[in-house]
Formats: C-alpha cells, sequence, structure tokens
C-alpha cells in the first residue's frame, strides 16, 4: 500500500522581551549576535528558508526552503519577532506554506501553536481557552487561514485541553507514542480496547479521540525512536541515511501508512550545524524518489481518515519520564549539563499560582467597571497585541466596553489586561525546563509576574510584591551568591523594570549626544515608548579628554500599550571619562521656573555638584549611565571611549613600527618576539585591518600585507572583529550588486576581497548571506540584458562563491 512520509520541526523560542519596554534588549551569553532570537535565527530559522544541496566537489546545486515540504509550526511570540527583526526570514515561512498548501492538495505546512507555550495540563480552565483562541487568531494573522492543527508545548496533554481543541475548531494535534494509553477499531465493542502504554502504538496510523462532551479531535503519535535519533543519534549528520530511515520505518501492510517524527525544529541547524542541509538532502531525495510520497498531516487525514479509536494518558508530555512533574516539581528531568537539583521548581509554581488567585478576582472587579464580559475581553485581546494601532485599540474597546469611555478609563482598562497577558507570560513552560531558577528562562517568567505586580499596584494600590518575595525564598538556588528566588527576583529582576522617570532620565543622558538617532533630538523611540523631547540649553562636545557638556530640557513620554502619557524636565551633564549624570522632575509651572529659568544656576549643580545641591535640585530622581537602557548603554559607552581607544591604538602603532626591524629579524630565525610586544602588535594591526575595510573601497594590499606579517610574526588577530568589519562590508556591497548588477568593477572588487581571505588565508569566512543574495540576484531584471562584461564577472564571482555549473546555468 501507499508509504508516506512527513517531517514535523517544533521551532520555538521564549518571549525574551523586557516586559516593560516590549523590547529584547542586548543578551551578552548570545554574542557575539544580539540576543538568542537573533542567534537561533541565523543558525537554524533563516538558513531553513534557504538550505543548500551541494553536489560532490562541496559546490551548491541547489538551493531549498525547506519550510515547504515539512509540517512545521513556529511559536507566535517568535514568528512576531521575525515579522519585525528578520522580515526575509518572516517572509519565506509564509511563502513556504502558501506553497506547501498548493503542493499538498489545499493544506498548507504550518500549524498553530497555543501561544506563550505553557503547559496546558496545569493551567486553568480560562487560560487553556484563552492560550488557544491567541494562538489560533495569531496564526490567521500571519498565515491568512484557519490552522487545521495545533501543537501543544511540550505535547503536554489532558482530556480538557483536547476538548478546548476541538471546540475552537482544532482538527487534530501530534503527541508521543508514550501518550497513547489504549486502543481499538473504531466501532469495536467495549472489550476491545488494547493497552498500548510504554510506546507500542503503531504511529502510522490517524488515531480518533473521541471526548466526554461528544466532541471528537484526531491524533498522530509520532515514531519515538527514529525521533530521538534526529534529536540526539547523530542521523543529522547524513542527510540520505535520514531519508533512508523514514522510508523503511514502516513495514508494508494492506493500509497507507504515514512514516512521521517530530522533533525541535532547532535540531536543523542550532543543535545540529548544517542540521538544515541534511534535511534538505532528505526532503528533495524522497520528493525526487519513489519509494514514498512527502505529505503533510492535513492532506494525510484527508485522503486517509481514522480507522482507530485512541484514548490518551492523562497529564503526559513528551520531555518529562514523570508526566508534567518538570513543571511543577524536582522529579529529576533536567537538561543534564550540571548537576544541579530543580527543588526550586515546586516554590516556583506555588509563587505564581498564588500570585494569579490574587489578579483574578481584581481583574473581574475592575474589570466590570468597564467591559461587558472581562474574560471574553481577555479571549479577544490578542488583537490589539498584534495590532498596537489607534485604530485597532479604538475598534476593540467600542467592542467590549460596557459603555463610553473616558481617556482616563481607556488607559486603565488596557492597564488591566497587559496585567492579564503578563500573568499568562508568566507560565511559559521555559521557565522550569532548565536546571537553574536564575537562568535566563526562570528570570524571564519573574519579569512578567513583577510586570503583574506593578500594574496591579498602579491599578489598584494593592502590593503584591512583599508575600510574593517571600513565597519565592522557599525555591532555593543552586548557585551560592544567589541563595533563593527572593535574592533572583531582587538582584536580576527588579533592576530591569523601566519607570517613567528612568525614561526620562535615559533621553537625558542621550541628549548629550545629538547625533544619537536619525531623529534625535526631537523624538526617541524604545520598544513600546515614544520620547518626544525638547532640548532647551546645550554646551556639547562630549567624547574630548576634560570635556563637559550639558543639557537641559523636557522630555513627553507616552506608550503605544498603555496609552500613558507623562512630562518630566530634565537636565544632564557629562563630566569626563564614563561619569554622565541626569535630573528629572515631572512638569509643572513652579518646575520650570525653578529650574529652566535660570539655566546656568542649574548647570552649577553639576559642575561643582554636593550631595544636598542635587537632592535640593531633584529629590531622588537622579541617575547615572547604569540607569540607561542596555542597548543604548553599550552604544554611549562607545561614544564614551572612542578617543581612548583612538589614543591606544595610535600609541600601540608606534610601538609596532619601532620594533618592525625587530620583528623582520626574529621571524627569520624563527623566533618569537616577547608576548607583552606580540600582543600590542596583534591590537595595532587587527585596528589596521578594521580600518581599512572600512573603507568605502578597502586597500586590498594593505589588508594582505598586515595579515600577513601577523602570520610571520606569530601575532595573534582578533579573528572575530576582522570577520564582522568583512562580512559588514560584503553584504553591503553585495546588496548592491543586487540593486544593480550592471557595474562588473564592483563585483570584481568583491570577488578579489573574497579570494584573498577564502583562498589566500582560509579564512573561515561565512559566506551564506552573500550566497543568498547572488541566487537572488540571478533573477534580477537587468540579468537578461546586462552587458557580457557583467555577466563574465557575474559568473566568476558565483564561482568563487561555491555555485556548482548546474547552479549557474
Amino acid at each position: 500500500m501507499a508509504r508516506y512520509v512527513c517531517i514535523h520541526g517544533h521551532f520555538y523560542q521564549p518571549p525574551r522581551e523586557n516586559p516593560w519596554l516590549e523590547l529584547l534588549e542586548i543578551q551578552e551569553s548570545a554574542a557575539p549576535w544580539h540576543d538568542w532570537n537573533d542567534r537561533i535565527t541565523a543558525e537554524c530559522y533563516h538558513r531553513n528558508t534557504a538550505s543548500r544541496i551541494l553536489d560532490k566537489k562541496g559546490n551548491i546545486r541547489k538551493i531549498c526552503n525547506n519550510y515547504s515540504l515539512m509540517s512545521f509550526n513556529v511559536g507566535p511570540t517568535l514568528l512576531s519577532w521575525l515579522k519585525e527583526k528578520a522580515p526575509r526570514t518572516y517572509r519565506g515561512i509564509l511563502d513556504a506554506d502558501a506553497l506547501g498548501g498548493r503542493r499538498f492538495s489545499g493544506h498548507g505546512t504550518a500549524l498553530a501553536q497555543v501561544y506563550n507555550h505553557m503547559i496546558m495540563p496545569l493551567a486553568n480552565q480560562r487560560d487553556k481557552v484563552t492560550q488557544v483562541k491567541w494562538g489560533i487568531a495569531d496564526f490567521k494573522s500571519h498565515f491568512g487561514r484557519m490552522p487545521e492543527g495545533m501543537w501543544l508545548a511540550e505535547t503536554a496533554v489532558d482530556t480538557e485541553t483536547l476538548e478546548t481543541l476541538a471546540e475552537n475548531g482544532i482538527r487534530f494535534t501530534i503527541l508521543a507514542p508514550k501518550q497513547a494509553s489504549e486502543v481499538r477499531r473504531l466501532n469495536d465493542a467495549p472489550s476491545a480496547w488494547r493497552d498500548v502504554k510504554w510506546e507500542k502504538i503503531d504511529p502510522s496510523q490517524a488515531y480518533l479521540c473521541n471526548l466526554p462532551s461528544g466532541k471528537k479531535i484526531v491524533l498522530f503519535f509520532y515514531d519515538g525512536a527514529l525521533s530521538q535519533s534526529i534529536a540526539f543519534g547523530g542521523l543529522l549528520n547524513d542527510g540520505a541515511l535520514y531519508a533512508k530511515q523514514l522510508i523503511g520505518a514502516r513495514p508494508d501492510g494492506d493500509a497507507p501508512s504515514l512514516s512521521h517524527v517530530a522533533t525541535d525544529g532547532e535540531s536543523y541547524g542550532h543543535h545540529h550545524k548544517h542540521g538544515d542541509m541534511a534535511l534538505a538532502y532528505c526532503l528533495q531525495s524522497i520528493e525526487g524518489g519513489s519509494e514514498a510520497t512527502l505529505t503533510v498531516y492535513g492532506e494525510f487525514l484527508e485522503k486517509n481518515p481514522p480507522l482507530w479509536e485512541v484514548r490518551i494518558v492523562e497529564n503526559s508530555s513528551w520531555s518529562c519520564a514523570h508526566g508534567v512533574e518538570r513543571w511543577r516539581d524536582n522529579c529529576g528531568c533536567s537538561t543534564g549539563t550540571l548537576n544541579y537539583h530543580q527543588k526550586w521548581r515546586a516554590p516556583l509554581r506555588a509563587a505564581l499560582d498564588w500570585l494569579r488567585g490574587k489578579l483574578i478576582p481584581l481583574f473581574e472587579q475592575e474589570g466590570a467597571k468597564y467591559l461587558k464580559a472581562p474574560w471574553e475581553a481577555r479571549d479577544d485581546y490578542i488583537a490589539v497585541v498584534l495590532d498596537r494601532s489607534r485604530e485597532a485599540v479604538e475598534g476593540w474597546l467600542a467592542a467590549h466596553a460596557a459603555r463610553p469611555l473616558t481617556e482616563e478609563e481607556k488607559t486603565r482598562t488596557l492597564k488591566l489586561l497587559e496585567c492579564q497577558r503578563s500573568a499568562l507570560l508568566m507560565y511559559t513552560s521555559c521557565g522550569w525546563f532548565f536546571d537553574e531558577i536564575s537562568g535566563l528562562e526562570a528570570v524571564q517568567i519573574l519579569r512578567y509576574a513583577a510586570r503583574a505586580i506593578h500594574l496591579t499596584r498602579e491599578l489598584t494600590g494593592l502590593d503584591f510584591e512583599m508575600e510574593f518575595a517571600r513565597l519565592l525564598e522557599k525555591a532555593p538556588s543552586n548557585v551560592p551568591e544567589f541563595v533563593n528566588g527572593k535574592r533572583v527576583y531582587d538582584l536580576l529582576v527588579k533592576p530591569t523594570q523601566v519607570s517613567f522617570e528612568r525614561l526620562a532620565a535615559h533621553y537625558g543622558m542621550v541628549s548629550l549626544f545629538p547625533d544619537f538617532t536619525p531623529e534625535f533630538p526631537a523624538r526617541l523611540s524604545e520598544g513600546c515608548w515614544t520620547v518626544t523631547g525638547k532640548v532647551a540649553a546645550s554646551e556639547n562636545s562630549p567624547g574630548v579628554p576634560g570635556s563637559r557638556a550639558f543639557t537641559a530640557g523636557e522630555a513627553e513620554i507616552s506608550s503605544s500599550v498603555t496609552w500613558e502619557k507623562k512630562t518630566f524636565l530634565f537636565a544632564a551633564n557629562y563630566r569626563a571619562d564614563t561619569s554622565v549624570v541626569c535630573g528629572v522632575v515631572p512638569e509643572s509651572e513652579e518646575a520650570r521656573k525653578r529650574l529652566l529659568g535660570d539655566v546656568q544656576a542649574l548647570r552649577g549643580f553639576f559642575t561643582a555638584p554636593t550631595d544636598e545641591r542635587m537632592v535640593a535640585a531633584f529629590g531622588h530622581r537622579i541617575f547615572s549611565l547604569r540607569h540607561t537602557l542596555r542597548d543604548a548603554q553599550r552604544s554611549l559607552l562607545n561614544k564614551l571611549l572612542k578617543h581612548d581607544v583612538s589614543r591606544i591604538e595610535i600609541s600601540l602603532r608606534e610601538i609596532v613600527h619601532d620594533y618592525n626591524g625587530l620583528f623582520e629579524f626574529l621571524s627569520v630565525l624563527g623566533i618569537n618576539a616577547p608576548t607583552v610586544i606580540r600582543s600590542a602588535a596583534g591590537i595595532a594591526l587587527t585596528a589596521d585591518v578594521v580600518h581599512q575595510l572600512e573603507a568605502e573601497i578597502p586597500d586590498i594590499e594593505a589588508v594582505r600585507r598586515n595579515i600577513t606579517r601577523a602570520h610571520q610574526w606569530n601575532v595573534t588577530l582578533d579573528n572575530e572583529q576582522i570577520t564582522f568589519t568583512l562580512n559588514t562590508w560584503m553584504i553591503r556591497e553585495m546588496t548592491r550588486v543586487h540593486g544593480s548588477p550592471a557595474e562588473p568593477a564592483r563585483m570584481e572588487r568583491l570577488r578579489g576581497v573574497l579570494s584573498l581571505f577564502l583562498d589566500e588565508f582560509k579564512w573561515p569566512l561565512d559566506t551564506y548571506e552573500l550566497q543568498n543574495l547572488y541566487h537572488a540576484t540571478r533573477l534580477h531584471p537587468q540579468m537578461s540584458h546586462a552587458s557580457s562584461e557583467s555577466r563574465e564577472a557575474f559568473l566568476k564571482l558565483g564561482k568563487t562563491l561555491h555555485f556548482s555549473p548546474e547552479a549557474l546555468g
């Protein structure tokens, strides 16, 4: 009978944004990328939109969009991030779903996911409903269609969850084989139920699950052993073997059979380097062969309705041997990388459950003042999350408000709903998945809890923070300096909160550098906040030793999320080195007269400051450089230290020049120069190469000379810095080629730089993005009537980028 193959990838990252900013700030652990979303997109999500199939010589034979031939889901919060921050990847995913719909009988390749990866069996009924409704609405906003299937976080399931899926029109979901309890043929006698626990279920069929309500849902149970081989067994080292294993996984039988696997999508490039290429080869091999037919779950279900009925193992999941204990207890399941206990898990959940219990009656009580049906309004609030425009929010208010609301009441209503959104996000599963409460993921869900506490305090005056922190004391940390969850909260969560005053001070300190952004100082945007400012007085010359800079003015701060708006007066001063301070006060006639009426007197508070005078002018609203937002903080520090860095580079360059003869002599003798001199030479030569590559047209001979010297003198260069600068230049040049492919000189220049680094220096250069741009340029309309000189230069560039003759046509 017919043999079908389906590969499912669960592509997901937890929400990582600062809840006060709606902005993903820099994450040092993801370096050299800005953050983990950025890094994993580069390593996995983007690569699967344009994966390579190579010929025997290692040249590119074909570039494929893997998403068009596989089943996949992308976490809603991740997909929204991709839409804003990685639009090419986002567009590639959407195009793949549409292409898959044409390939698979009208069934797109994408599935939905419960909204923020909440462990559904541990959620209350209201949260289950919101998770599913938000997941569906989010999916429809991106893909323009109703999802057929929905991925459950960690495939964690109970009957109530399946009822919620079925109630909302979801046809099927995917589970692990160990989550099946009993099966029988449809309409067989009750005595025909057969035990299939411990992965004894046949995964080659679709199974119907009849629910207590009378509703039905189809369940697919993936091949557990084969999925394990993909994720942990090295199967992605060989795309041909991967295809062979999938095709041969199910023996021939009387009925059509489905060989299908499900893993984290990050296996295809992030967890396993080049995993996307193994997947591409596998998919293309099956697609081009005759032994099996690629399919997706919706198409298979249409052609092969279930013949069997199934019962599930309640409160089970794919990644915990103990059901769902991994997300509420010290069950022993962990990543295994550290010998840590997880005694913190139960107290963490208990603290969050306590907080949720406090928030529910407050939401009902306060919400009833403004909303016809608060919980229905919450279920529909995803429309606002997806579109913060004034028109969209007013539409949502018109549909759910109990009466016409004042502007202040609208803000209170939005705060109530944002409090509930944080109460959902604080249950994101990753907070418990890993090994330590001070890890990024646990800290993130605590930040959502802190945001909910903060909003509640503003709305009602009730402060739950002290009791919440007391409950967190019961969550022991594995890291001695953190002690417990309360200390994690105090040290890692509370400092990330952003107030109106801090934003005003941030603007004030940034105003010392008028070239900070193109729109500055009139406007500054940071996540969901917009600062409209006016600098009333300034003396600016930062970056010069011993200089002073001073600004004073006002800043109006508004939120696109809650529609709050406040105005502050500020005065900021740059003294020297990294000493930057700013004082802020709420705007008033008295403050305006006192602070801006005599700017010179105000400047004196900074140039000859005393604690008493500062406090007299600003109270305790005095901020320093450490209070600026994290990304701006790095940019400001670079500006402040730029002169010092330049001065050090000049000094080191002079040293290298003085010792040039010594280096040459010692290299002839095969003797290394003293370490301190070689270190100085490494810094100076790196700086020279970087400066040369930053030029519009790099001096290739100077680059060659400096790198050759470094090799001859056995001097270590900062390869990461050079590679970053080189990539920036090459992407810029290739983008220009893509925009105007009739410039042979530019192509030759780019090819010369590539040849220098790839062929001559064997530099470990990642040309992936260059290859993508080159591939896209082949389809540029101007290429069809380009000159023979341009075509020749373009072909040579393609060969240097390792495109095969077949790919080059």
